[in-house]
């Protein structure tokens, strides 16, 4: 792996529940990443963590604070569009799924965008994740049917309209 979070965006984000760590080079991927891609946004093709970085994405790790040394639980991605936060990934490992680490892990993101001059966020839910759909209605998300925005596979954009 190689990349980072790239200019403008911290190397390190921090809360109580998360910490985010952008991505290191020749950093090895953690065990769970090959699960994670399959499940990531129903795993139409180009959702590799890999290719985000690829892409210039900010990409970060999500970490469990106070656990030095230890491994990922999880990894995001987005990147700035049109002066919005546009999430291009985001997935925790299996075993620590629905515990709140993601829904932790995003409200970082978004402050850090929101101080770099961005208001709103996006995210592209497939079709047949419902499980993302719901999470991204829990975190303020609300789907946006009409929006022309660029559509790399089926599914429902959503928008939040204040970071």
């Amino acid at each position: 792996m190689t990349a980072g979070a790239g200019p403008g965006w911290p190397a390190l984000l921090r809360s109580r529940r998360v910490t985010l760590r952008a991505l290191r080079s020749a950093e090895p991927a953690p065990d769970w990443l090959p699960e994670a891609e399959r499940a990531v946004l129903g795993a139409p093709p180009g959702c590799r963590l890999r290719d985000r970085i690829d892409a210039g994405d900010a990409v970060y790790w999500i970490r469990m604070p106070g656990q030095r040394g230890a491994a990922a639980i999880g990894a995001l991605a987005a990147r700035e569009e049109s002066g919005a936060l546009l999430w291009t990934w985001l997935a925790v490992g299996a075993e620590r799924r629905h515990f709140g680490y993601g829904g932790a892990a995003v409200p970082l993101l978004e402050r850090a965008a929101h101080r770099a001059g961005m208001r709103r966020g996006r995210v592209l839910v497939a079709a047949r994740n419902g499980v993302a759909l719901y999470f991204w209605l829990r975190l303020g998300y609300r789907p946006r049917p009409d929006a022309r925005w660029p559509k790399p596979c089926a599914g429902t954009w959503m928008e939040r309209e204040q970071l």
